[in-house]
């Protein structure tokens, strides 16, 4: 099954549906082991410049509305240096991204190589249906293996329902705004973060916003941003669009050039934070800001 697997790494760590099926098929197993067996690859993209700490996630991702066709979605924890610890990427948060990014309409199990902390059990407490999402646990020490409902790992838990929400994140059909920019561009760079932003999840504020980062290698990843009912596990449109980012090149030296930030400000916004974290990420660009409405 080599040559499915080695798609991975060129469709920004994705099993795709076919290829999932070919997998499990062949080796005779299911998709929870083979989501386990995938888990020292997803470990592969961390970004340990903190905690020399390596954490791997595995999502498995339903890709129509009735969930049939199922694909896999690597994620790992990603650590700014000389940032705060509170702008970390966990890998739980890393592997749902990449998934919705990339077009999944379902979450319903993530396999994991370490105990997920509170703060990601919460974050995926936000997912549409996450009351039966299965939490695989691989351990790296002993290798023992063990299957959770995220509802007994967040008893009495908080969450969408509690704030009126009658859905949460990747409910479908999802939610789509219609963003207007307050100076017009006919820059496709800028309506690739507006389009991004109209599909952003921010129920609790309306605060929209989505980015457009591109490389030295010409390559443009977009971001949304996606809010959370406990407000902090939240992660800024800057921060999905490096999630693609660097699950779609093992390259550490991958210089970003330009950044666009997209948003509609309310009681809060994205743009302090996205300048905080460009200091790090490439330092001496500036962020271009348009503002929406």
């Amino acid at each position: 099954v080599r040559e499915y697997l080695q798609t991975m790494p060129k469709t920004g760590g994705m099993l795709s549906a076919e290829h999932c099926r070919v997998v499990m098929d062949s080796l005779n197993i299911s998709a929870e082991i083979l989501m386990q067996r995938l888990l020292p690859l997803a470990k592969l993209y961390c970004a340990k410049t903190i905690s020399n700490f390596k954490f791997g996630a595995v999502a498995k991702a339903g890709m129509s509305d009735d969930a049939v066709e199922i694909a896999l979605f690597l994620g790992a924890n990603i650590e700014f240096r000389a940032q705060a610890m509170t702008q970390t990427i966990h890998a739980e948060q890393s592997a749902v991204i990449n998934a919705w990014l990339q077009g999944a309409k379902q979450i319903d199990a993530i396999a994991v190589s370490a105990t997920p902390c509170g703060y990601c059990r919460q974050f995926l407490y936000e997912l549409e249906g996450s009351q039966n999402l299965k939490v695989i646990l691989h351990k790296q020490i002993g290798g023992k293996t063990t299957q959770h409902n995220l509802s007994d790992l967040l008893p009495e838990a908080f969450g969408p329902y509690d704030l009126g929400l009658a859905a949460g994140l990747m409910a479908s059909p999802a939610h789509l705004v219609d963003l207007n920019l307050k100076s017009s561009s006919n820059d496709p760079f800028v309506r690739r973060a507006k389009a991004a932003a109209n599909q952003s999840y921010a129920p609790y504020s309306q605060n929209y916003a989505g980015s457009a980062v591109k490389t030295s290698k010409g390559i443009v990843y977009t971001g949304r941003y996606v809010e959370n009912a406990a407000f902090n596990p939240s992660l800024s449109p800057l921060h999905t669009a490096i999630i693609r980012m660097n699950i779609d090149d093992f390259e550490s030296n991958i210089k970003i050039t330009r950044v666009v930030l997209v948003e509609k400000p309310t009681s809060i916004n994205q743009r302090a934070v996205c300048e905080l974290l460009l200091q790090t990420v490439a330092p001496g660009v500036n962020l271009e800001y348009y503002e929406a409405m």
